[in-house]
Order: C-alpha cells, then sequence, then structure tokens
C-alpha cells in the first residue's frame, strides 16, 4: 500500500472548512493536523476525529516530521511569511490565491521551492472546473476562430476584506483563468476602482473596473466587486468562428455557444445565430475542489511537477494585479513586462 501524503491545514474560514472538508476524502491524503490561531475557528473541526490534532501555533507545522504537506487557507497578507517558513521547513505547500500580493516576494518563493525541491501550488480553483477546461479545448481545437475579445462579470455581496482590495480576492480568479486558457500574459493594464465601505485612503477597493489588451489584439474587459446586489460569475468569449458563454451558477448547463453560420436563415447580420439558436453542450460536474486536491497529492508523490497553477502561474497572476493597481494608482495604462 503507498504512503499517503500526510498533511496539515493553516486556516478555518470559509476555504479552509472546505479543505477540511475534501482532503481526507482525496486519495493518497491524510489530514493529521489542524492549526488557527482563533480558538473559536474550532467549532469548524471536528473534535470527535481525535485523529487529528488541533492546534493555534504555525510554527510546529513548519517543523514537524510527521508531515509532508501543508495547505495554507489563511489571509493574503500573511502568505508570504507562512510559506516561506513552510517551504524552509522542507514542506510542500498549497497556498489559497493570490500566492502574495508582491511580485518579488512571488518569485522569492518560487525559488526557495525549486531549491528545496518542493512543490509549491497555488489554489486557483477555477483552473479545475470542467466548464473552463471545456473552454480550453474549444480553444486548442480553434472552434472559436481568432479570439477578438472577451468579457468577464465577478459581482456579489461579500464576503468583504479587510486586509486586500477585491482586484487582489475577486479579480485574481479570472487572471488566472486567462493565464491558463490564452497562456499569455496581457501586454498592458488600464484599470479604474471605487472604495464605498473600507475608505479611500486605505486603498482597499470595493469596486473595479479592468481592461487587458495582449500584444495579438484580443481585449478582455472585467468588471469585479464585493458590493453588489446579485451574485455573478460570467464570462463571454467572442472569436472568428463562435462565441462562448460561461456561467458558473448555472451548473447544469454552464456552457452555451452561438457558432457563426451562414446557412441559418434566422441569421442575424454578421452569421451569428439569434439568442437562443445555441448549442448547449455537456459539461462534467466534478467538484474544482477535489480535482485541486487529486493534482497536488499526484505532484507531491510522483514528483513529476504540475501541469498548471503552479507557483509560476502564481507569480504571473500576482505581477497582472500589482499592475492593474499601479494603473488605478496612477490613473494610466501600465506594461505588464
Amino acid at each position: 500500500m503507498a504512503a499517503r501524503t500526510r498533511v496539515g491545514l493553516i486556516g478555518l474560514g470559509y476555504w479552509g472548512s472546505n479543505y477540511l472538508r475534501v482532503v481526507n476524502e482525496t486519495d493518497g491524503a491524510s489530514l493529521d493536523c489542524v492549526c488557527d490561531v482563533d480558538p473559536r475557528r474550532a467549532a469548524y473541526f471536528d473534535s470527535s476525529n481525535r485523529s487529528i490534532k488541533f492546534v493555534r501555533d504555525p510554527e510546529g507545522l513548519a517543523t514537524s516530521k510527521n508531515l509532508d504537506a501543508v495547505i495554507l487557507a489563511t489571509p493574503a497578507s500573511t502568505h508570504y511569511e507562512l510559506v516561506k517558513k513552510m517551504l524552509e521547513g522542507g514542506k510542500h505547500v498549497l497556498v489559497e490565491k493570490p500566492l502574495v500580493m508582491d511580485s518579488v516576494q512571488a518569485k522569492e518563493l518560487c525559488q526557495i521551492s525549486k531549491e528545496m525541491e518542493k512543490i509549491l501550488m497555488v489554489g486557483h480553483i477555477y483552473c479545475f472546473n470542467p466548464a473552463v477546461k471545456y473552454i480550453k479545448t474549444l480553444l486548442v481545437s480553434k472552434k472559436l476562430g481568432h479570439l477578438f475579445y472577451g468579457t468577464g462579470l465577478r459581482l456579489g455581496w461579500g464576503p468583504i476584506r479587510g486586509d486586500a482590495s477585491c482586484t487582489w480576492d475577486l479579480a485574481t480568479h479570472d487572471i488566472a483563468m486567462l493565464d491558463y486558457l490564452l497562456h499569455k500574459v496581457p501586454k498592458t493594464v488600464t484599470a479604474t476602482a471605487s472604495s464605498f465601505i473600507n475608505g479611500k485612503d486605505r486603498k482597499i477597493y470595493d469596486y473595479a473596473n479592468i481592461q487587458l489588451a495582449y500584444d495579438n489584439g484580443f481585449r478582455f474587459g472585467l468588471t469585479v466587486s464585493w458590493y453588489a446586489a446579485e451574485k455573478i460569475r460570467m464570462w463571454y468569449l467572442t472569436g472568428s468562428k463562435s462565441m462562448v458563454k460561461f456561467d458558473d451558477l448555472t451548473k447544469e448547463t454552464p456552457i452555451t455557444i452561438y457558432n457563426k453560420t451562414s446557412r441559418n436563415a434566422n441569421a442575424t447580420r454578421g452569421g451569428f445565430p439569434k439568442e437562443g439558436d445555441a448549442l448547449l453542450p455537456f459539461v462534467g460536474r466534478e467538484e474544482p475542489l477535489r480535482v485541486e486536491l487529486k493534482q497536488f497529492v499526484a505532484s507531491v508523490t510522483q514528483k513529476g511537477g504540475q501541469k498548471w497553477s503552479n507557483c509560476w502561474q502564481g507569480a504571473r497572476v500576482v505581477k497582472v494585479i500589482e499592475c492593474i493597481e499601479k494603473s488605478i494608482d496612477s490613473g494610466r495604462p501600465i506594461d505588464v513586462y
């Protein structure tokens, strides 16, 4: 019987409680230790499972000889110190997005990961979403044709962060998706943002409008906010052959494809069918977090590297968000590279 990857979990907030649920259901993994500095979070912890140790100080996880890997589900502002400590303690690390909030720190952590020969993976959960994977197959097979532009909406009411803007908390998802789908980073970014709740002096934005320009002419417009009446998780991609809509909240049919055709007598001007004349392909419904955990465990045990969501992708995403913040502050476009 193959040895199991012994995992420690730091943070029992929203995502931490999800990891708590999923880790022990992942083949090849066992959750051996849970850590949170807030004793009230122990309410999330199943005390009936005596095999899992609950601690308040994360220091011990870095030095523990009983752990192979650590999952970090803590606020973004804590990631750098904790990730560095765990890597230097010889632990593989899966950290919730964003990797960190500074591109220099991101590169440093990637280098430490390489030197220590330890996996550093970022929880870009949409890269493990079956619907996003389906869009990837459309792009690889050129079924959308040449991409013209895209639009993304990520809106909802909370959770409202106190240590990072909605750019870091929400837009990170979409930037990671674009990196996964396109294998490109934007050439320039232009962004505006507003603070309604946290206060302008803190530069923690509740709403942001972001424009991403790529060197091949592709454009993507993204609007994110955690201060909105309705939860929306939606993307549109428009190409020369087809258009695709991704609605993450429509679980049964998250993908809609509008194919360009001149044979359709009811087609609108330009050759695209009218609304309603569309293809709703079957998309699997495996929980993205489970897929993410499977890849993490496989990366740790097989030592074969990572297909995606590795630390270098995390560093690229951090760089783009960093440039978005600079554009907001300066009021002008910012070159990413």
